[in-house]
Parts: structure tokens; C-alpha cells; sequence
């Protein structure tokens, strides 16, 4: 317990039984792991995870923005580590991690000026980034608008909070970024299953978080902006390089935008045929 990371690992669950009985055992470099389950969820998950030694919360759901933010209150060491109970961070990554909080404990090995990529003093920096890679049915995805990106995932808990965005949320942290070595291993759609139940979860957030903004939508953007979507990601973001899973991911993602649209058409539909007087119409947002 005592070489454990002051870390709290921040996740959500609702169904991920099996992932979660893999996924916490793989995360005793953190001193504690915090799990918001859903309360619409299945109670195996959550039983899982209190037998493997999380700290557990039952929340309803109400949007991944607010959700994260209610578990961020939760945690309890210095530095917190939000990941997905899709997600893994390689060997690499925990070892970056924990010579980045040697350093900022002032713990570099041999009194040391431990450098982590080019970041000399770690107690100026309240976040991290670094990469994760994505694979979609049993393939690396290396193009369609997945190829290996940076993100911003583990950061100091006081200077941070989430947005309270239903979906595509964000989180804002004040101070310096560091860029560590590793990688977060993303192996979200296993199955097709798995990427029908996630478009319609997105779909739905995604219309719900255009209507708050403000934006309407009409029988043009459910008829475009479907195979824009498709060929932005496959020919613009050279998809057609990643062979047939591009096409099913760019199909997925194209059908996706239209289950979307459609929600939002429906319901600025039914609010044209309400009396006057109701909120009025925006603009369509992009996909």
C-alpha cells in the first residue's frame, strides 16, 4: 500500500460487470479507486465493484458531465486519473505516472532533477496528458479522426472541475500541462452490440445537449449531415486506410448523426405545432 500513488481513479458504471473484474484489479498503483454507478444499472456491477475494494457511489444518471463532476467530489488523494471501464492504461503509462509523482513529491531516485518529457518542475503543472488509442472490433484504428490522440485525463483534484455537458464533456483545469510517455488502451466497441448501444446513448445525449444550446434542426440536417459525416471521416480523415472496420466505423458514426438529428428534428417539429409563444427556433449545431 505504501508505493501506491496518491491517485484517485475516477470511474462511471452501469452494466460493465466483466469489464470492471479485469479493470480494478489493474489499478492498485492508485491509493483508491472511486465508482459512481448509475442506479438505473445492473446491481452486479456495483456488487463487483465494492468486492474489489472501490469506494462506490449510487447516483441516478443525468448526464456524463454532472456524473463526473459528483464522483470528482468524491475522491480523496491530491491527484485524480479519470478514465472509462473500457479503458487501460499500458505499463508505460503507470510508470510515467510514478516517476511524475516522484518528482513533484521531491522523491526523484538519487536526489535527482528527475525530467519528465521536457517538464522540469512538476509541482508547477495540474494536469496531464498523454495518449490513447482506440480499437474497434478487435482492430487498432489508426485514421478515421481516431489516430492516436493526446488527451487530457489525470489532473490535480482542487484545480479542477467538469462541465455539465450530457455528453462530450469537458474538464477545466488551471495551471500547467505535462506530457507524459504510454498510453491509454481504448478497446471500447467489442462487439457490434456494443456499437449499436452506444450510438443510441450518444445519439440521444447529443441531441439533448444541441437543444439546450439553443440549436433546431429540419429535414435538411437529417438528410446531409449523415454522409458528410461519412466522408469527412473516411475520405478527409483517409478512413478508407483502415480497410473494413473504417467503413463499419464510419457507417456507425454516419448513422449515429442521423439517429441524432432525427431526435432533434422530431422534437423542434413538435415545438413548431405547439400555440405561439414557446421558446423560438436556432440555428442547427454541427455534428
Amino acid at each position: 500500500m505504501s508505493d501506491r500513488l496518491p491517485i484517485s481513479v475516477l470511474l462511471l458504471a452501469r452494466d460493465e460487470t466483466g469489464r470492471l473484474e479485469t479493470l480494478i484489479p489493474s489499478l492498485d498503483f492508485a491509493r483508491e479507486v472511486v465508482v459512481v454507478w448509475d442506479a438505473d444499472g445492473d446491481p452486479a456491477a456495483r456488487g463487483v465493484a465494492e468486492r474489489l475494494g472501490a469506494r462506490v457511489f449510487e447516483r441516478r444518471f443525468d448526464g456524463f458531465g454532472p456524473q463526473r463532476q459528483f464522483a470528482l467530489l468524491q475522491c480523496a488523494q491530491p491527484w485524480v486519473l479519470w478514465i472509462d471501464a473500457d479503458e487501460r492504461p499500458d505499463a508505460a503509462l503507470v510508470a510515467s505516472l510514478r516517476e511524475f509523482m516522484e518528482t513533484a513529491a521531491g522523491r526523484a531516485p538519487g536526489g535527482r532533477e528527475a525530467v519528465v518529457d521536457g517538464v522540469r518542475d512538476e509541482l508547477a503543472c495540474s494536469s496531464i496528458r498523454f495518449v490513447r488509442r482506440t480499437w474497434f472490433l478487435g482492430t487498432r484504428i489508426r485514421f478515421c479522426g481516431w489516430r492516436d490522440e493526446r488527451i487530457l485525463r489525470a489532473f490535480r483534484r482542487e484545480s479542477a472541475h467538469f462541465d455539465d455537458a450530457p455528453v462530450h464533456e469537458r474538464v477545466h483545469v488551471a495551471g500547467r500541462t505535462a506530457d507524459l510517455r504510454g498510453t491509454l488502451e481504448h478497446r471500447s466497441y467489442e462487439t457490434l452490440e456494443d456499437c449499436v448501444v452506444k450510438m443510441k446513448r450518444y445519439a440521444r445525449a447529443g441531441a439533448e445537449k444541441a437543444w439546450r444550446g439553443g440549436a433546431r434542426a429540419n429535414a435538411f440536417d437529417v438528410l446531409v449531415r449523415p454522409p458528410l459525416r461519412f466522408l469527412r471521416q473516411y475520405v478527409l480523415q483517409l478512413g478508407v486506410l483502415d480497410g473494413a472496420h473504417g467503413v463499419a466505423l464510419c457507417g456507425f458514426a454516419a448513422a449515429q448523426v442521423f439517429l441524432k438529428y432525427a431526435a432533434l428534428w422530431d422534437r423542434s417539429r413538435r415545438e413548431r405545432a405547439r400555440p405561439s409563444g414557446g421558446p423560438a427556433a436556432g440555428r442547427a449545431t454541427r455534428a
